[in-house]
């Protein structure tokens, strides 16, 4: 039922809306970036279809990051999964940093978003919390943290972090 959602939606976003315009107006501009979030993608792919998501997320998202632009803020975006074929639509909503990053997902290589986006977009994250924090040695997360700034950092674009919050059993080895 389209409607339900949509209307749903709307409140949710009208009341965003005015949270955030607050938010700016008493901060007197010492707000850099506007985080928000969905969790569009699972391993393998997309939660909605790409016409799902053109209809029911990235409109009332534009309008909240219009928000955030008319105050001068960029906006930082979240999605766990694989969003590969959202990242165009989450761009033309006015999203400027894409930020989770999780690589062993479906079609999310650094080097895709990169070549398909990295003029466009800025790329926050991507060092795994799956696997190489986790389970990998020093020596493996030194590698990941090497590959990533090659790829996600030439030219600039990229903030390097943990993919997501870092993980209970991650050795402070790791960390560090």
């Amino acid at each position: 039922d389209p409607e339900i959602v949509h209307y749903v939606m709307r409140k949710t976003t009208d009341f965003f809306l005015e949270y955030i315009k607050r938010a700016f107006e008493a901060s007197n501009g010492k707000i850099d970036i506007l985080f928000s979030a969905d969790d569009l993608g699972s391993q393998t792919g997309l939660l909605l279809t790409p016409n799902s998501i053109r209809e029911f997320i990235t409109p009332y998202h534009k309008e909240l990051n219009a928000v955030a632009h008319k105050y001068g803020a960029k906006v930082m975006y979240h999605s766990c999964g694989s969003v590969i074929l959202a990242v165009e639509d989450l761009i033309d909503c006015g999203i400027d940093v894409l930020e989770s990053l999780q690589f062993y997902t479906a079609g999310m290589t650094p080097e895709a978003l990169k070549d398909n986006f990295g003029d466009r977009l800025c790329f926050h994250g991507g060092v795994s919390v799956q696997k190489t924090l986790v389970t990998g040695s020093p020596e493996d997360v030194t590698a990941e943290v090497e590959h990533l700034k090659k790829v996600l950092g030439k030219n600039g674009g990229y903030i390097l972090a943990p993919a997501h919050k870092i993980q209970a059993g991650t050795s402070p080895e790791n960390i560090v």
